[in-house]
């Protein structure tokens, strides 16, 4: 009977054009490594909403395997769900949820086959204020914090997938900066969309660059490396520009200007690469941007 169902859910879907599914297997080791998305489908047998995430396990008819989206997504036990696997995680620990994953996979958004609500709706806003809206949680200045308005300070960047560098290095274009941590996992989500965020602006109209307040290097090290990011990131070992950004929450996006003036700080998880978030980030930016060919 269950997989009956698969097969009739699996059909809906493709005849309304939102998902072509393949076969609803659990992928190997290899493919995990390789990071090569597939569509994964099956039945929910739990579910936990935790800091502005919904957690899901799923039955996929050959083994169980847990996904976690963003925002407060309805699904229920018994709910036939879909996802795609683009951004597995393996041995992962949820500082949040105070447990292990064997696998884990951080997911832009559940397909279900009946309508869903989430969080992640406001991406699609078009007013800034509504992008820059806290997500998970509002949070009040730290001491030493550079607010909206002002100058950032010189501060020297330890890097983890490039050279050491000045802050002020990055004058001159307009400047993403990302602060996440590996155990975060909003900032895991989100981190797919800003590795294409980067892989089409970076160096352009402006650059991204990632900030980890990992209290250990090695395992800020360990996440570059399995999610495959390409835009340079850097370890906050000090926690001297968490201070200087107001990274009391994460993850926190802030935009500078060329001149390094922080223009807005973006609290929560997003999808950078949405074209209405683009399309805020230009007009925040005072900056046009054009999609460039890959």
């Amino acid at each position: 009977m269950r997989k009956i169902l698969l097969i009739c859910f699996s059909l809906t879907l493709l005849n309304t054009g939102v998902i072509n599914m393949v076969s609803a297997t659990q992928r190997s080791t290899d493919e995990v490594e390789h990071n090569k998305p597939k569509k994964i489908s099956g039945r929910v047998t739990d579910v936990i909403t935790s800091a502005g995430f919904t957690y899901a396990e799923v039955d996929t008819g050959k083994g169980k395997v847990w996904a976690a989206g963003p925002g407060i997504t309805a699904l229920k036990k018994g709910d036939l769900v879909a996802f795609s696997s683009e951004m597995p995680m393996k041995n992962f620990h949820s500082k949040t949820l105070g447990r292990d994953f064997s696998l884990i996979y951080f997911i832009q958004q559940y397909i279900t086959d009946k309508p869903t609500s989430t969080i992640s709706t406001q991406h699609g806003d078009d007013d800034i204020k509504n992008m820059a809206q806290p997500v998970i949680t509002t949070s009040n200045s730290m001491p030493g914090e550079v607010s909206r308005g002002d100058y950032l300070r010189e501060a020297s960047l330890n890097g983890l997938n490039g050279e050491n560098k000045m802050l002020s290095e990055f004058k001159g274009k307009p400047l993403i900066i990302n602060v996440w941590a590996s155990w975060c996992g909003p900032c895991r989500a989100e981190m797919g969309s800003l590795e294409r965020l980067a892989k089409q602006y970076n160096g352009r109209e402006f650059n991204v660059i990632g900030i980890s307040t990992d209290d250990y290097q090695n395992r800020a090290m360990a996440f570059v490396e399995q999610t495959g990011i390409t835009f340079e990131n850097y370890h906050d070992s000090k926690l001297i520009l968490e201070t200087m950004l107001g990274a009391n929450t994460i993850p926190l996006t802030v935009l500078v200007d060329e001149h390094g003036r922080i223009i807005e700080k973006v609290r929560g998880a997003r999808e950078w690469d949405s074209p209405d978030i683009v399309d805020a980030i230009g007009r925040v930016l005072h900056i046009k941007l054009t999609e460039h060919v890959k």
